[in-house]
């Protein structure tokens, strides 16, 4: 084999591409199969997120140690007043902050700023967790609204009373004396009692089926909308079949039996 041929050979290898045709039916099986381990990941995504962001805090405050912070209202301002070398500090240079200070809310310090996270973290989740579950809808043949309705609904039910736990108790453990002084502490126990919350509700709801018995009563929802549905069409017909009768949905029908 000459150079240009092994040249050749060599180029064709480097710009060779494999394509796998993967079916429909294979496609949705190895959905299936992932599906859990997908939705437990949207599920920690806020998580890990918050994680990130309490520990930023404790590297910009300087450690996970009493006497960081307090809490001061000054006639009808709340305000988050830092202890310290301020100029320690990357970020938070002052030494007194409004309590809706955007940066103070932002690195969820004091009460709004626990509050606002609570919420992103619902969003988040939420969002991720609903989009989940529309697409198993979508992509899955045997997939029932009623289904769909019933998982969404306890999903959020969860998620909204898992980000209520945890922003009552970053709040509760910021109003203590000494532990409400760690800058972190109290966005720290929002982040676990938010997961904590969220994976006693799961093992709730599996133990008692709420779910399952939402999904049964979507079912019986779609049954009794599509009996509606079809008295209304047949009646419509009816009346499209014999027009004279219309008169008779406005006042008194003179004349036709049975009215």
């Amino acid at each position: 084999m000459t150079n240009r041929q092994q040249d050749l050979v060599r180029e064709l290898q480097h710009n060779e591409h494999i394509l796998h045709v993967v079916s429909a039916e294979d496609l949705q099986k190895e959905y299936l199969e992932r599906k859990s381990n997908i939705k437990l990941a949207a599920q920690h995504v806020n998580p890990v997120l918050d994680a990130i962001k309490a520990a930023k805090l404790i590297h910009e405050v300087g450690g996970f140690k009493p006497s960081q912070v307090e809490l001061k209202k000054y006639g009808n301002k709340q305000y988050v007043i830092f202890k310290g070398k301020a100029v320690e500090r990357r970020v938070l240079k002052g030494t007194k902050y409004l309590a809706e200070n955007p940066t103070v809310v932002r690195m969820a310090i004091g009460p709004k700023g626990i509050v606002k996270s609570a919420k992103g973290g619902f969003v988040v989740t939420a969002v991720l967790s609903v989009g989940i579950e529309i697409f198993d809808y979508v992509i899955r043949d045997t997939a029932l609204l009623s289904e769909m309705l019933g998982v969404i609904t306890t999903d959020l039910i969860k998620i909204g009373l898992s980000s209520l736990a945890g922003a009552a108790a970053g709040l509760a453990v910021g109003s203590a004396a000494v532990i409400g002084s760690v800058a972190a502490a109290p966005f720290v126990v929002a982040i676990a009692v938010g997961v904590l919350a969220g994976f006693a509700l799961d093992k709730i709801d599996q133990r008692l089926g709420a779910t399952q018995a939402l999904i049964k009563a979507y079912a019986r929802m779609g049954i009794v909308l599509d009996e509606i549905k079809y008295e209304t069409s047949r009646n419509l017909q009816y009346l499209e079949d014999n027009p004279q009768l219309i008169p008779c949905l406005f006042g008194p029908c003179h004349g036709i039996r049975g009215y």
